[in-house]
């Protein structure tokens, strides 16, 4: 199931780069896009576009738009992630590691139940598309607010 998984997002982003319409039937997911949640981001502001899966891929999936200096709180999913930056610069750390600086065309996995964050640099907007499989497991548990110091923090 892996392999479809990441297929399916590589395959959006690549949607996503050619500005091509996504087409789908009418049993595929269709959540609302929000924008910025305060309670789920912190710094600035975000903006989330829902993309449609099918039901039996099991998976959720979205393009997140962060300004600078936005980043989500402290969370993990039960079924893990996979992120690709689609634009500028992303920031990302897991609990008791080093940050990451994810370049634009770059991907990370974070695994299952691992609290996390991730978001813009300080100097431009990021947008990643993520896919959150295994959405059977559970969802999304969210955590404290990340701080300014963890964020500007070099490790």
């Amino acid at each position: 199931m892996k392999t479809s998984i990441i297929g399916i997002l590589l395959t959006i982003t690549a949607i996503q780069y050619s500005n091509a319409q996504i087409r789908t039937d009418s049993t595929a997911s269709t959540r609302p896009n929000q924008s910025q949640n305060p309670s789920f981001f912190t710094g600035g502001s975000a903006t989330v576009e829902r993309m449609p899966t099918p039901p039996d891929f099991n998976c959720g999936a979205a393009k997140v738009t962060f300004q600078p200096k936005t980043r989500t709180v402290w969370h993990s999913h039960a079924g893990g992630q996979f992120i690709v930056v689609t634009q500028g610069t992303a920031w990302y750390q897991e609990k008791g590691k080093a940050k990451q600086i994810i370049p634009q065309g770059g991907a990370v996995i974070c695994p299952p139940n691992v609290m996390h964050w991730h978001g813009a640099s300080p100097d431009g907007v990021m947008s990643h598309t993520v896919a959150t499989p295994n959405l059977d497991k559970g969802g999304a548990t969210a955590g404290q607010a990340v701080t300014d110091e963890e964020y500007n923090s070099k490790n």
